[in-house]
This record gives C-alpha cells, sequence and structure tokens, in this order.
C-alpha cells in the first residue's frame, strides 16, 4: 500500500482553545492577541512535528469468507513510534459493512506495535473486497490530525467472499451433530444392492430377516446377521439454476442464497460419506462445471461463489446435454430451482425424464414464500380478492407441474427456502439409507 495525499485537521481539543482565545480577545485585546500569537506559535511546532511522524507500517488480515448476513473480523497490525495515537477506518467493497461504521483509535504502546480488529457483515452475496485504509495521526499535543491514506490498488486489495450457508455448515460441523455426517456413522440394514458389508453382529427385534447369515448363525449357536453400509463414492451432482425464478426474495434474502447454503451444507455431507461432488450453475448459459470428484470444501465453496443472479430463463438443454456427456456413472442430481406450470417448466420436465433414464434426479423445489401469503391473507377490497385468486391459481398450476415431474419417477422435495438445508439433507440420507443409486 503506498501513502499518497497529506493533509492537517484540527482536533476538538485546537477548537476549545480558539474558542478561549477569542473570548480572551474580547475581554482584553491585548491578552487575547498575546494568547493568538502562543497558539500559533504552538500550532506551528505541533505540525511540524506531525509532519515528521514516519506512517506506521500496517498489516491488515481479513476474512476469506463471511456469511450472508453474519459477521467476521478484521485484524489490523500497527508498528509505529511509541505513544503515538492513531485513528484509522478502512473503506468496505459492495456488499460488506463495518460494523461499527466509525474510525478506531490506538495509541501505541511502549514497544511500538499494537493490534486492533473490526467486525464487518455481509450484506449480498458476492466477490468483494476490503480496500484503502485511512489513517489520522494524532500530534503529540492534541491540537492537530495529520491524514494519511494508504491506499489500495486493485491488485492490493484483500478479497473477501460473501457467501450464504457458512453459518449452517459450522453448525452441521458441531460436535454433537457428528452422528448425521461422520462416514461410517450409519451402520444400514440391507433391504437391496448398493450396499458394503460391514460386520456380523447378533440378530435384534426390528432387523431384516434376509440379512440373517445362516453359516455364522450355525456356528454360534444365536441368531447373527450380516450389517451392512451404504456404497462409498457414489456420485453427487448439485445443479443450481441461477436464473428468474431463483432470483426473487423474501425478507431480504433471494431463493438463490438458500439454494447455494443448502448445496454447500449438502456437498459438505457427501464429502465425508466418501461421496464425489460436482456442481453446474446454470442461468441463460452455464455459468460453472464441476464434475464429480474428491474435492476439498474450498475448490467446491469457490464454484458456487462464482454463480451471477440473472433475470432469464435457464438453458436447461444445454445444462442437461453437458450432464449426459461428463456423467457416465449413474449419479444423485440434485436440482434446486422452481417451477410455475406445466407448460412454462416443460423444457425442465422433458430433461429430467430422460435423466431418469440413468440417473437419479431429485427436485428441490422452493417455494414462493410471498405469493403463498397473498394467497393465504384475507383479500381486502376487489383488488385483494383478485390478487388473492390469482394467487392460488398460480400456485395449483405449480403443484400440477411437481406432479408431473414425480410421475416420470423424479423425486421432489417442495420446501420453503428457509428449510431446503434440512430438507436436501434428509433426502440424500433417505437415498443412502434405501440404497437407490
Amino acid at each position: 500500500m503506498r501513502a499518497p495525499g497529506l493533509s492537517l485537521l484540527p482536533t476538538p481539543r485546537l477548537a476549545g482553545l480558539v474558542l478561549l482565545a477569542g473570548a480572551g480577545f474580547v475581554a482584553s485585546p491585548m491578552a487575547g492577541a498575546a494568547a493568538n500569537a502562543l497558539l500559533a506559535v504552538v500550532l506551528v511546532v505541533e505540525a511540524v512535528r506531525l509532519l515528521r511522524i514516519p506512517t506506521p507500517r500496517v498489516e491488515r488480515r481479513v476474512p476469506g469468507r463471511i456469511d450472508l448476513g453474519g459477521r467476521g473480523t478484521v485484524e489490523l497490525s500497527l508498528e509505529g513510534l511509541p505513544g503515538l495515537a492513531v485513528r484509522w477506518i478502512d473503506d468496505p467493497g459492495p456488499g460488506i459493512a463495518r460494523r461499527p461504521d466509525e474510525p478506531r483509535r490506538v495509541v501505541l504502546p511502549p514497544s511500538g506495535f499494537a493490534e486492533d480488529q473490526v467486525e464487518i457483515e455481509g450484506l449480498r452475496r458476492g466477490h468483494s473486497w476490503m480496500g484503502t485504509i485511512h489513517l489520522r495521526l494524532e500530534g503529540p499535543m492534541g491540537l492537530l490530525l495529520h491524514r494519511r491514506q494508504l491506499a489500495a490498488s486493485e491488485a492490493e486489495r484483500d478479497p473477501v467472499s460473501v457467501q450464504p450457508g457458512l453459518r449452517a455448515l459450522a453448525r452441521q460441523r458441531m460436535p454433537g451433530l457428528r452422528h448425521l455426517r461422520a462416514p461410517g456413522a450409519h451402520r444400514l440394514r440391507h433391504q437391496m444392492g448398493g450396499r458394503e458389508f460391514a460386520r456380523l453382529r447378533e440378530y435384534v427385534r426390528g432387523d431384516d430377516p434376509r440379512t440373517v447369515d445362516w453359516k455364522a448363525t450355525a456356528r454360534r449357536g444365536d441368531v447373527i446377521v450380516r450389517e451392512y453400509e451404504a456404497e462409498r463414492s457414489q456420485n453427487l451432482m448439485l445443479v443450481l439454476d441461477a436464473g428468474r425464478l431463483m432470483t426473487e426474495a423474501f425478507e431480504g434474502r433471494e431463493r438463490l442464497d438458500e439454494a447455494l447454503a443448502a448445496a454447500l451444507v449438502l456437498a459438505d455431507t457427501a464429502r465425508t460419506r466418501g461421496d464425489q461432488v460436482g456442481v453446474l450453475l446454470v442461468a441463460d448459459t452455464v455459468q460453472a462445471f464441476l464434475p464429480p470428484g474428491h474435492h476439498s470444501m474450498s475448490r467446491i465453496a469457490d464454484v458456487l461463489a462464482s454463480v451471477e443472479a440473472r433475470r432469464v430463463e435457464p438453458d436447461y438443454p444445454r445444462a442437461f446435454a453437458l450432464l449426459g456427456r461428463r456423467l457416465k456413472r449413474r449419479s444423485l442430481v440434485v436440482v434446486f430451482t422452481d417451477v410455475v406450470d406445466p407448460k412454462t417448466s416443460r423444457t425442465l420436465l422433458a430433461h429430467l425424464g430422460s435423466s431418469a433414464r440413468r440417473h437419479l434426479p431429485l427436485v428441490v423445489a422452493m417455494r414462493n414464500v410471498a405469493m403463498e401469503a397473498v394467497a393465504a391473507a384475507p383479500a381486502r377490497g376487489l383488488d385483494g380478492v383478485y390478487r388473492r385468486v390469482a394467487a392460488r391459481e398460480l400456485l395449483e398450476e405449480r403443484a400440477v407441474a411437481l406432479a408431473a415431474i414425480r410421475r416420470q419417477g423424479v423425486l421432489v422435495a417442495d420446501v420453503r427456502p428457509g428449510d431446503a438445508v434440512a430438507e436436501a439433507l434428509a433426502r440424500y440420507s433417505e437415498v443412502k439409507r434405501r440404497g437407490l443409486l
């Protein structure tokens, strides 16, 4: 960072002295003139000393990612003249706010090294940064401030990504919830194919009789069953619609925000269970494609964070054509989207039906909560009646479209956006438990 543009500013202490000198001039012009002259000399000395103070060495550390609506900590290290008082504030990029949004004051101790911190809040999804740092050095007598700006070029900005789902991911990783996601934690009883043998154990009431190992039973004299666990290294493909329907917001969050949160947590859970995870983002074009693999969560999170919501219709033909070429193994294809009616959504319905012949599609349909509220609210006046009737008709058409999707052998989770994380995890666990892949 560089420090251009220097300027001096008065402090409240200086303003108070000026007022006192002015009052003295009214009471006694000669005494007031002497006081003003003395103050001028003091100011010159203060300014000279302040201008000679070297700019403190500053280092800033920012969180690489913060949750949408969540907070992260920006840490600042200052090294300079012992006893120097420094006020600092930095410029957040779009979608980020400082909390509180006011300068911080730090006095350097005898070591000349101090640290300070401030919180930032993620207001809008996307890539952002922390930019220019503004310093104000206090003079030795506290009369002047010397403004110095550590201007950050575009290359020197500290990047920060605002991403939905990070808090949900942290909650999912809490020790008390590990049983929901740890590899091998679910020892699943064998109901059909797609399982791996885990161990032998004694029969307990409720076990499937088909799991009885008769040879082991004969040897031990007790009924012994085979226990299985879900097959590992299966494919999970996350497809996120970044088109018009997913940009609709309710209570400050787009449906796409909730879909991204669910996708992030689901990806982490699948990775922990040994499955391979892929991502496809689609709007009017395919924005990103990450083929299924044992990717790091950082890599998956980066791909999800690259999404750009657009008020366009998603290009499902191109998206499913890409999946047809690249997905060679049977996969669980989770599509986060919504539907309007059978006619409007016919392209999606057709491609889901084709995909169901080879893969296991799961549609996580994100409800329009605002429309549901209109349909359920008491009608006030003729306009209110029209709005409620129209909303109910649209919801009925949506239900017809979802029923058509189910008839094609596609799994459907019809969820409120805020419940997408929990419902996606539940459906994934059900697929693994039942061995549907």
